[in-house]
Formats: C-alpha cells, sequence, structure tokens
C-alpha cells in the first residue's frame, strides 16, 4: 500500500460478517464529523461484485479483481478529493476484506497484496472482533443477503485470518470486542481515535 501525505484522515472499520462494522462506521463518522463510505460501492465494478458474490460461478481471483477495481474507483472519485480537503473519511471495509475474504476463497494471498499495492494506507483501522457464531445470530436476525459468505463455516475462517491480520501487513491495527454494548463499542473506538491520531 501507498502511504498518505494528504492533510485528511483516513479510517478504517473491518470484521466479519455481524461483527456491526456499518453501524460503527456510521458511529463514528457522526462522531468525528467525518465522511461515511463503503466498499463495495455503486461503481459498474462494485456493483459487479455484489452480483458475483450472490452465486458461486465466479473464481475467488476474478472477484478479487472486480474489487480491487472497485476500490481504486472510490479511491480516485470519493477517498482522495476529501482527503486533499483536510476531510476525515471513515470507510465500512477497505483492503483489509479483500485480504480475509478472498483468500478465504481460496485466491493467494500475496497476490491480493499485489494486486491491492496502489491503494492508500489507512491512517487507522479497526478490527470488530466476534465469535462466527455471534456474528451469524446477528446477520439471521437481520436477515441474510444470500452472498456466498454468509454460512457459519466460511465465517469461522474469515473470523481466523482477520485475528491473524496484524502479522500480514504492515498497519495500525487497534481490535476491538465486537461482541459488547454498541455504545461501549463506539466510545472505546472515539477513544482510541484520538489518541492514535492525537485528535481533540
Amino acid at each position: 500500500m501507498r502511504r498518505k501525505d494528504l492533510p485528511g484522515r483516513f479510517i478504517v472499520v473491518e470484521g466479519a460478517d455481524g461483527s456491526g462494522t456499518t453501524t460503527q462506521a456510521r458511529k463514528l463518522a457522526d462522531a468525528l464529523d467525518g465522511f461515511y463510505t463503503a466498499e463495495p460501492t455503486d461503481s459498474k465494478p462494485g456493483t459487479k461484485v455484489e452480483e458475483m458474490i450472490s452465486s458461486e460461478d465466479y473464481s475467488p481471483e476474478a472477484i478479487a479483481l472486480n474489487f480491487a477495481a472497485d476500490r481504486m474507483i472510490h479511491l480516485e472519485e470519493e477517498v482522495l478529493p476529501r482527503l486533499r480537503n483536510g476531510e476525515t473519511v471513515i470507510c465500512d471495509r477497505y483492503l483489509h476484506s479483500s485480504l480475509v475474504y478472498q483468500s478465504a476463497l481460496g485466491a493467494e494471498t500475496r497476490w491480493i497484496e499485489t494486486l491491492n499495492e496502489p491503494a492508500l494506507k489507512p491512517d487507522l483501522t479497526f478490527v470488530l472482533d466476534v465469535e462466527a457464531e455471534t456474528g451469524m445470530k446477528r446477520v439471521e436476525k437481520r436477515g441474510k443477503d444470500e452472498n456466498i459468505f454468509e454460512n457459519l463455516s466460511f465465517q469461522q475462517e474469515v473470523v481466523t485470518r482477520y485475528r491473524d491480520l496484524e502479522d500480514l501487513i504492515e498497519n495500525e491495527i487497534s481490535v476491538i470486542d465486537g461482541s459488547r454494548n454498541p455504545k461501549d463499542i463506539h466510545e472505546e473506538i472515539v477513544s482510541k481515535t484520538k489518541e492514535v491520531l492525537d485528535l481533540p
């Protein structure tokens, strides 16, 4: 990943399905008066990604390539302009999801890293850690998206790979216990963000 030399702050919220990434990313954006965004996007590659992960007709490599294309468009159209303006951008899922999910599907991890080398390095990444059983119960409660990721055995592998993420990439990663009350999780995330990024 390329390093950031821009005035804005780029923060990523990650985790397995049902870990609460969308809730916490939105709450953090509100708390920091930042811009909330998410991957996959509604760009043409992002729309294709949604189609691809809704079937078993595509290879892990094809899925990873479309995620990477969507990511670069997302950076160039949404993220980088705001960072240049000094804004704070909070992204719900990013490169880390590709490293975890597409490798769990069978794509080679180092190849995924190489594919995403042009992507921007975040200032801070939060990984919401929950057991796969907990995450899937939450998914069942909210209603499944009917994609290839939302089954217990796959999510168990995803959780394991997220727990190994710190050893895989050079990134400022903060692991947060995502099994607690959302308010307590939010308060910890805000506190850690201000501490690491030296915000008031």
